[in-house]
């Protein structure tokens, strides 16, 4: 997407600008769940912001939210945060605006009727946009991921000493149709977004070969 700003505006501030403004209903989806999610667990914020910013090694930031130090498993709550909000956005959209109700399977005939009836809904074209912004933002960034390893690795032990032990039969029936239940919407949304990037992926590819043709340059990655 960047490149296709670059390629058209020869400037790198306007491609920057370009896929910041196409994302930018995710990019505030994304830090408003960090900052509520620090709020929710009783860590300090010292600021957030929405705006895009240069890093070293070429990258780009698009938004952030300063978090003071806490423990490993505040601050993983925190960088998981934005995904588990863009998928509870995804599913919201789908069941408000598309009538995707009840829980879903993970066929691939069902995501395609799924995605069928999404572009059949009234303003379709819209509320697919917000779907593909919200996905493409969503996934936490390097700095999110930081802290996760320490405490998957205590889940890891913490669950094999779980089956060790001989626990794991006497799990009530209730608490696994919960879990198998998050699993499955939380696949079905994942599932939902791929399905709604694939025409973006395809429309952003085109306009590029399109100004390859008609500026005869080309953008290299």
């Amino acid at each position: 997407l960047q490149g296709v700003g670059l390629l058209f505006s020869g400037d790198p501030q306007a491609a920057t600008l370009l896929h910041y403004f196409v994302l930018l209903p995710g990019i505030v989806l994304h830090e408003l769940s960090h900052f509520l999610a620090a709020q929710l667990v009783g860590v300090k914020t010292k600021g957030i912001s929405l705006y895009p910013q240069a890093k070293r090694a070429g990258s780009m930031r698009f938004g952030t939210v300063i978090v003071r130090q806490s423990d490993p498993f505040r601050e993983s709550w925190i960088g998981l945060a934005p995904l588990l909000t863009g998928s509870a956005a995804i599913l919201l959209l789908a069941r408000w605006r598309f009538g995707i109700g009840a829980l879903p399977t993970l066929r691939p005939d069902t995501l395609l009727q799924s995605f069928l009836s999404l572009l059949k809904a009234p303003d379709a074209w819209l509320w697919l946009y917000l779907i593909f912004a919200v996905s493409n933002a969503m996934l936490p960034s390097e700095s999110d991921r930081r802290p996760w390893w320490p405490v998957l690795l205590f889940l890891a032990l913490a669950a094999g000493l779980f089956c060790v032990s001989g626990l794991a039969p006497h799990i009530p029936a209730t608490l696994k149709q919960w879990v198998l239940a998050a699993v499955t919407y939380l696949a079905f949304a994942f599932g939902l977004a791929i399905s709604v990037d694939v025409p973006f992926v395809l429309l952003i590819f085109a306009l590029e070969k399109l100004g390859e043709a008609l500026l005869h340059r080309r953008v290299e990655y």
